[in-house]
Protein backbone atom coordinates (compact mmCIF):
# COMPACT_ATOMS: atom_id res chain seq x y z
CA UNK A 1 0.00 0.00 0.00
CA UNK A 2 3.01 2.14 0.73
CA UNK A 3 4.23 1.42 -2.89
CA UNK A 4 1.27 2.31 -4.42
CA UNK A 5 0.94 5.35 -2.72
CA UNK A 6 4.71 6.90 -3.51
CA UNK A 7 4.32 5.25 -6.90
CA UNK A 8 1.13 7.00 -7.07
CA UNK A 9 2.45 10.57 -6.08
CA UNK A 10 5.67 10.01 -8.87
CA UNK A 11 3.05 9.31 -11.41
CA UNK A 12 1.40 12.35 -10.83
CA UNK A 13 4.84 14.42 -11.14
CA UNK A 14 6.26 12.26 -13.99
CA UNK A 15 3.83 9.90 -15.64
CA UNK A 16 6.33 8.90 -18.35
CA UNK A 17 8.34 7.08 -15.71
CA UNK A 18 6.27 6.01 -13.08
CA UNK A 19 3.15 5.00 -14.39
CA UNK A 20 4.71 1.66 -15.13
CA UNK A 21 6.08 1.14 -11.44
CA UNK A 22 2.28 2.05 -9.94
CA UNK A 23 0.39 -0.46 -12.32
CA UNK A 24 3.12 -2.91 -10.96
CA UNK A 25 2.30 -2.05 -7.64
CA UNK A 26 -1.25 -2.00 -7.72
CA UNK A 27 -0.86 -5.73 -9.50
CA UNK A 28 1.10 -6.43 -5.92
CA UNK A 29 -0.80 -5.42 -4.09
CA UNK A 30 -4.20 -6.80 -5.48
CA UNK A 31 -2.60 -10.37 -5.39
CA UNK A 32 -1.94 -9.67 -2.09
CA UNK A 33 -5.04 -8.11 -0.57
CA UNK A 34 -7.05 -11.42 -2.62
CA UNK A 35 -4.67 -13.79 -0.36
CA UNK A 36 -6.11 -11.96 3.01
CA UNK A 37 -9.18 -12.74 1.36
CA UNK A 38 -9.60 -8.86 0.69
CA UNK A 39 -11.01 -9.36 -2.86
CA UNK A 40 -13.07 -6.30 -3.62
CA UNK A 41 -10.57 -3.94 -2.33
CA UNK A 42 -8.16 -6.67 -4.66
CA UNK A 43 -10.56 -6.05 -6.87
CA UNK A 44 -10.56 -2.13 -7.02
CA UNK A 45 -6.51 -2.28 -7.34
CA UNK A 46 -6.09 -4.61 -10.10
CA UNK A 47 -8.89 -2.70 -11.95
CA UNK A 48 -6.78 0.19 -11.73
CA UNK A 49 -4.13 -1.90 -12.89
CA UNK A 50 -5.79 -2.95 -16.04
CA UNK A 51 -6.39 0.29 -16.77
CA UNK A 52 -2.94 1.77 -16.86
CA UNK A 53 -1.33 -1.36 -18.47
CA UNK A 54 -4.33 -0.25 -21.66
CA UNK A 55 -2.87 2.76 -22.05
CA UNK A 56 0.60 1.70 -21.70
CA UNK A 57 0.01 -0.96 -24.24
CA UNK A 58 -1.38 1.20 -26.59
CA UNK A 59 1.71 3.35 -26.27
CA UNK A 60 4.13 0.75 -26.21
CA UNK A 61 2.89 -2.80 -26.90
CA UNK A 62 6.07 -4.72 -27.34
CA UNK A 63 6.70 -3.51 -24.03
CA UNK A 64 3.38 -3.62 -21.75
CA UNK A 65 1.07 -6.30 -23.83
CA UNK A 66 2.43 -9.13 -21.43
CA UNK A 67 1.38 -7.36 -18.50
CA UNK A 68 -1.17 -6.29 -19.65
CA UNK A 69 -2.08 -10.07 -20.26
CA UNK A 70 -1.09 -11.02 -16.74
CA UNK A 71 -3.30 -8.24 -15.18
CA UNK A 72 -5.98 -9.34 -16.95
CA UNK A 73 -5.81 -12.71 -15.93
CA UNK A 74 -5.39 -11.62 -12.30
CA UNK A 75 -8.65 -9.69 -12.35
CA UNK A 76 -10.48 -12.47 -14.21
CA UNK A 77 -9.67 -14.60 -10.63
CA UNK A 78 -10.62 -12.28 -8.53
CA UNK A 79 -14.39 -11.02 -10.31
CA UNK A 80 -15.08 -14.63 -10.23
CA UNK A 81 -14.35 -14.80 -6.22
CA UNK A 82 -16.83 -12.24 -6.08
CA UNK A 83 -19.62 -13.99 -8.11
CA UNK A 84 -19.21 -12.58 -11.48
CA UNK A 85 -18.59 -14.57 -13.82
CA UNK A 86 -19.52 -13.29 -16.99
CA UNK A 87 -16.68 -10.26 -16.32
CA UNK A 88 -14.52 -12.79 -15.54
CA UNK A 89 -14.63 -14.77 -18.76
CA UNK A 90 -14.43 -11.95 -20.56
CA UNK A 91 -11.19 -10.54 -18.59
CA UNK A 92 -9.94 -13.98 -19.30
CA UNK A 93 -10.73 -14.05 -22.96
CA UNK A 94 -8.80 -11.15 -23.55
CA UNK A 95 -5.48 -12.43 -21.39
CA UNK A 96 -6.03 -15.38 -23.81
CA UNK A 97 -5.83 -13.22 -26.77
CA UNK A 98 -3.28 -11.25 -25.89
CA UNK A 99 -1.25 -14.30 -24.95
CA UNK A 100 -2.19 -16.39 -28.10
CA UNK A 101 -0.54 -13.27 -30.29
CA UNK A 102 2.30 -13.03 -28.06
CA UNK A 103 3.11 -17.44 -27.93
CA UNK A 104 3.10 -17.11 -31.61
CA UNK A 105 5.70 -14.53 -31.78
CA UNK A 106 7.98 -16.05 -28.84
CA UNK A 107 6.87 -19.72 -27.93
CA UNK A 108 9.76 -20.17 -25.42
CA UNK A 109 8.88 -17.01 -24.05
CA UNK A 110 5.47 -17.15 -23.37
CA UNK A 111 3.53 -20.69 -23.83
CA UNK A 112 3.52 -21.24 -20.38
CA UNK A 113 1.69 -17.99 -19.76
CA UNK A 114 -1.04 -18.79 -22.64
CA UNK A 115 -1.21 -22.61 -20.58
CA UNK A 116 -1.92 -20.14 -16.67
CA UNK A 117 -4.89 -18.42 -18.49
CA UNK A 118 -6.22 -21.45 -20.02
CA UNK A 119 -6.45 -23.50 -17.00
CA UNK A 120 -8.21 -19.71 -15.23
CA UNK A 121 -10.61 -19.97 -18.27
CA UNK A 122 -11.41 -23.70 -17.89
CA UNK A 123 -11.92 -23.63 -13.92
CA UNK A 124 -14.63 -20.69 -14.91
CA UNK A 125 -15.99 -22.67 -16.98
CA UNK A 126 -15.68 -25.53 -14.62
CA UNK A 127 -17.88 -22.77 -12.32
CA UNK A 128 -20.34 -22.53 -14.73
CA UNK A 129 -21.59 -26.00 -13.89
Amino acid sequence: TEAVDLYRTLAEQRPDTYLPDLATSLNNQSVRLGALGQTEQALQAITEAVDLYRTLAEQRPDTYLPDLAMSLNNQSVDLADLGQTEAALKAITEAISIRRQLAALRPVVYQKDLEKSLQVLAWLEGDDD
